[in-house]
C-alpha cells in the first residue's frame, strides 16, 4: 500500500514517518510534473503562497503540468514534522531553482506545509514558500 493511500496510522511515529513519506511523493511528482500524482496527495482546497502569488490546487496543477511553473533543482533537508491529532506541520529548508513564466527563482527557501486526516486520509491542504536571506 502507499503512502497516499495508507488509512489511519496508530502511532505518532507512524504518523510522522506517514507525512515524511507523502512529502517525498509530493516533491518527486513536483519534478515529474506529474499532474496524477500532485492531484491524489493535494487537498481540493489546498493554497499555495510564495513570493509572487498564490494558487489553489487547479492553478498550480495547471501550471505545473504545462511547464509554466518548472522545478529545475530542488532539494528539501531539516525537515521537521509535528503533529496535532488530525492536522500537522511539517517545516524545512529548500534549496531550490524554479522556472515560473520563463523567470528563474533561485536560492534558499523556509517551507511550512500543513497536512489534514480527513476521511482516514492525510492530505496535503496549503504551503507557505519564504525566501531566506543570501548571508
Amino acid at each position: 500500500m502507499d503512502a497516499s493511500t495508507q488509512t489511519n496510522p496508530q502511532t505518532a511515529i507512524e504518523v510522522e514517518q506517514h507525512l515524511r513519506q507523502l512529502n517525498d511523493e509530493w516533491v518527486k511528482a513536483l519534478v515529474r510534473s506529474d499532474g496524477p500524482a500532485l492531484d491524489r496527495i493535494m487537498a481540493d482546497d489546498f493554497l499555495f503562497t510564495y513570493p509572487l502569488e498564490g494558487d489553489d490546487k487547479a492553478q498550480f496543477i495547471s501550471d505545473i503540468t504545462s511547464g509554466e511553473l518548472k522545478i529545475e533543482h530542488i532539494v528539501r533537508d531539516n525537515v521537521n514534522v509535528r503533529v496535532f491529532g488530525s492536522m500537522a506541520v511539517l517545516t524545512a529548508r529548500d534549496s531550490a531553482t524554479w522556472l515560473y513564466h520563463g523567470r528563474e527563482l533561485s536560492g534558499q527557501y523556509k517551507i511550512i506545509t500543513v497536512f489534514s486526516e480527513r476521511n482516514g486520509r492525510w492530505q496535503l491542504c496549503a504551503i507557505q514558500v519564504c525566501p531566506m536571506q543570501q548571508t
